[in-house]
């Protein structure tokens, strides 16, 4: 079964449209397992998918305006979040809680700025 770009938009646009209607129902009904479950299949279905797709979906320049797209993005979280980390740093000497913010703040930065090194190298090196 081969598909067609319009056609796979069309069924990406539904399966997101439905996967939305059943996430926000689970978490008003609490139930956060099944949108876990959710997410995962349709992510799984769409890759099928995109491996049908007659023609291209995406170029050469594509990729390499996403790349630097996504590191302008991962910069700007870094710093902006930075700067919130140390205000929450500074507030929490009014309230306690402000305290496990900044916590939660920089091991994001920490985590995200790993992340991205660990995958750049092994892109390099690839």
């Amino acid at each position: 079964m081969e598909l067609t770009l319009k056609q796979y938009n069309a069924i990406r646009l539904t399966i997101i449209i439905v996967l939305a209607m059943f996430i926000s129902n689970m978490i008003a009904l609490k139930n956060f397992l099944i949108p876990v479950i959710l997410i995962v299949i349709s992510s799984l279905l769409l890759m099928y998918l995109r491996k049908r797709v007659k023609g291209v979906l995406a170029d050469e320049r594509d990729y390499q305006i996403g790349g630097k797209a996504a590191l302008l993005s991962i910069q700007i979280f870094s710093w902006i979040s930075v700067l919130f980390m140390f205000l929450f740093y500074w507030l929490s000497q009014t309230n306690y809680y402000y305290y496990f913010i900044a916590l939660t703040l920089a091991f994001s930065v920490c985590g995200l700025m790993f992340l991205y090194s660990f995958i750049f190298r092994f892109y390099f090196k690839k």
